[in-house]
């Protein structure tokens, strides 16, 4: 017998607990290239659209802003 998979309604209510509503900053493990502390997603939820595509980034230590590649 297979592994159990779960539905895809199941599906959507985790990730509407998990993921959808927290959209808050979270640190990403890059290392900011001004002052070389842990730099920030600024809005993880949002993803821009250029290409390749990107995510804002600041850090909350020395103030800088840029963005990464998604």
């Amino acid at each position: 017998m297979g592994k159990k998979l779960i539905t895809l309604e199941e599906n959507d209510s985790l990730r509407s607990v998990h993921v959808y509503n927290h959209n808050e900053p979270r640190l990403n493990g890059i290392a900011c290239p001004e002052c070389g502390e842990e730099l920030l997603d600024s809005n993880p939820m949002i993803t821009l659209t250029s290409y390749p595509a990107k995510k804002n980034i600041n850090c909350s230590k020395c103030d800088y802003v840029g963005y990464r590649i998604a």
